[in-house]
């Protein structure tokens, strides 16, 4: 099924899930951002060893640190330590916990952490990268942003970036995270309130700034995915999971992308505000594809 550029599968198998990913014409080496912003719902082992077999190549597969990316937090349902020395070994237990360590190992691939690369400062020279995105973008708002790059990935600059989201539907003044808000976790972290600013004033702004900078490196595709897992927060600390939706898009545009998801979610996307202030950035998305969605009556969820 296609809206747009958009293709996409309400009930999913291996071999649906391959065929989407082959509309992205992914490349090695594929840099690979899964969502796993928490222990209790995020992209599991199952599909990034599919997305892993699409590529057929290489790949380094990155995320950072969180605080919800715990043992605790799935005990508790409240966030971990700040500690780096805590953050290492909850990385390390998420590995496992998930069964994401042994996919890694069958595919031979790397992961690495953004937030450790940052730490270590082995991270690309903030003014190289500065004057990429400036040749089609205005400034980023927070300079720092420049300098967030990890070496390794700058110097594999031009091949395709793939953001694997997770369906999350959450609280204002997201509503939903997608592919876009998925990039947000290239900000290091693990803490990222700078970002968001007093009472959120910040982080649409924050959301497309670290777009406007992978966006310019590298060819940034994306993927929503709910095959098997999909989550509904009501309060911060009560976020209820759906099982089993059999849901999976790709596509090349990521704001035609996420338009399309939030529609078949039941939003509207002129109401999520970061979608709204990226497309005043990077282009509209594709407003045939959204009306071609809401009047396919399809639901995700």
């Amino acid at each position: 099924m296609k809206f747009g550029s958009v293709h996409l599968d309400t009930q999913v198998d291996r071999e649906g899930f391959l065929e989407l990913l082959g509309t992205l014409d992914l490349k090695p080496p594929v840099i690979v951002k899964p969502n796993w912003g928490t222990s209790n719902c995020f992209i599991e082992a199952q599909i990034l060893d599919w997305v892993l077999t699409a590529v057929d190549g290489e790949a380094i597969v990155v995320e950072s640190y969180g605080w919800a990316r715990t043992e605790e937090s799935v005990k508790t349902g409240k966030p971990g330590s700040k500690k780096r020395g805590y953050l290492r070994r909850a990385d390390k237990w998420f590995l496992r916990y998930s069964g994401v360590d042994e996919v890694l190992e069958k595919h031979g691939v790397e992961f690495m952490n953004i937030t450790e690369e940052n730490w270590g400062h082995r991270t690309a020279d903030p003014e190289e990268v500065r004057n990429l995105v400036e040749e089609s973008h205005t400034p980023v708002a927070m300079e720092e942003m420049y300098g967030f790059v990890p070496e390794r990935l700058f110097e594999i600059r031009g091949c395709d970036l793939l953001s694997l989201a997770k369906v999350k539907i959450w609280l204002p003044p997201f509503n939903i995270s997608l592919t876009l808000k998925n990039l947000f976790g290239m900000i290091p972290g693990p803490g990222r309130l700078r970002y968001h600013g007093k009472k959120n004033t910040k982080i649409n702004q924050s959301i497309a700034d670290i777009y406007k900078i992978y966006e310019s490196l590298f060819d940034v595709k994306g993927v929503v995915e709910a095959v098997f897992s999909a989550s509904v927060a009501e309060t911060l600390h009560k976020v209820n999971i759906h099982e089993n939706p059999g849901f999976a898009s790709a596509s090349k545009q990521l704001l035609d992308l996420d338009a399309v998801v939030a529609t078949m979610i039941g939003l509207d996307p002129h109401e999520i505000s970061y979608l709204k202030h990226a497309s005043s950035i990077f282009g509209e998305w594709s407003e045939e594809a959204v009306s071609q969605a809401r009047q396919s009556g399809l639901q995700i969820l």
